[in-house]
């Protein structure tokens, strides 16, 4: 859809038979060299941690109520109780089963709540860095006169010439650019 897009922008200049000056850039590098970009993804590493931590320390407390059941389990087959303690740890038992059966379920949807937590994070800090990228991108055009800069990605070839990611990234403030990993 991008590389129709950008095909009637180009018939579109063409058409209009104007003198236009063309530029692309990496979107993807831009991004990954924004002055954020590192601390962004550490505090999406921290708040992953801390959510294992989280889930971690539930999973433990699932795990003490699968041992009380298995002991529970054990002491009902000892064939030396009468039939009234075998009921009572029967009652044990079942309790015990509902108990993991709801920390289960609690588990399950405290799993899921914090990895929509963190694809929300991630996306809003991305959201954040793109706006900022776009935003030089778009002060580099009106300084340097380009009509249009696209991203490289999105035109499928484009001279190697029109390409001015390290001109926006010297505008971002970036020196020594982290190349693609």
């Amino acid at each position: 859809m991008k590389r129709i897009l950008t095909g009637l922008c180009f018939a579109a200049a063409m058409a209009a038979g104007a003198e236009m000056k063309f530029a692309t850039v990496n979107l993807e590098t831009l991004v990954k060299n924004h002055p954020n970009h590192e601390s962004n993804r550490s505090l999406v590493k921290s708040t992953a941690d801390d959510y294992r931590k989280k889930m971690e320390s539930r999973q433990e407390q699932a795990k003490s109520l699968v041992e009380e059941g298995k002991k529970l389990q054990s002491d009902w087959q000892n064939p030396m109780l009468s039939s009234s303690a075998k009921a009572d740890i029967q009652k044990k038992l079942d309790g015990i089963q509902r108990k993991l059966f709801a920390a289960q379920q609690e588990l399950r949807a405290e799993d899921q709540h914090y990895q929509e937590e963190l694809a929300d994070l991630q996306q809003r800090l991305f959201k954040i860095e793109k706006k900022e990228v776009e935003a030089k991108i778009a002060e580099f055009a009106k300084d340097k006169g380009y009509d249009m800069i696209l991203d490289v990605a999105a035109c499928g070839f484009a001279k190697p010439e029109l390409d001015v990611t390290d001109a926006v990234l010297k505008l971002m403030g970036v020196e020594k650019p982290k190349k693609d990993e």
